[in-house]
């Protein structure tokens, strides 16, 4: 671990060299383990609102990563795509990224979900803010550019 606290005219290092990879393997081993079943052996378990963040998190980092982590992002979007999603001559007409950005909102905040349901969501909207473009991305880019910035 590398602490540079002022030495370089204000810049912060808490954790050094991660990377990409690095980070994803962190965040996925977190959204595992932290929402296990209480009784499966885990000392806590996430809140619904932390595995959704971290999810969410989880997704832009993986998809900036490339590669194998890349996979959820494009598993996400290909099947966004079968369903029609983004065409106007879609099986439910003319729907797009922001409207399936809209109701993965309304499914995370108004159904009961289990944290590890939460993360899974948390995932497959980072995929879909990041296609839809505008606020949605925004909040994608921003929260795991936060993330990203543990890599370096």
């Amino acid at each position: 671990m590398t602490t540079n606290l002022a030495a370089d005219g204000g810049a912060t290092t808490f954790f050094a060299g991660l990377g990409t990879g690095g980070v994803a393997l962190v965040l996925t081993v977190a959204l595992v383990l932290g929402t296990r079943k209480k009784g499966a052996g885990a000392e806590t378990t996430f809140s619904k609102g932390l595995a959704l963040t971290l999810g969410l998190a989880a997704g832009v980092v993986w998809a900036g990563a490339g590669i194998v982590w890349g996979m959820p992002d494009d598993v996400v979007l290909s099947a966004l795509q079968a369903l029609g999603v983004g065409r106007a001559d879609g099986p439910l007409g003319n729907v797009q990224m922001p409207a399936i950005a809209w109701v993965l909102v309304l499914i995370a905040y108004l159904v009961k979900l289990k944290p590890r349901s939460a993360g899974v969501t948390g995932v497959i909207m980072a995929s879909v803010f990041s296609v839809a473009g505008g606020a949605w991305a925004i909040v994608a880019t921003t929260i795991g550019g936060f993330f990203l910035g543990l890599a370096a």
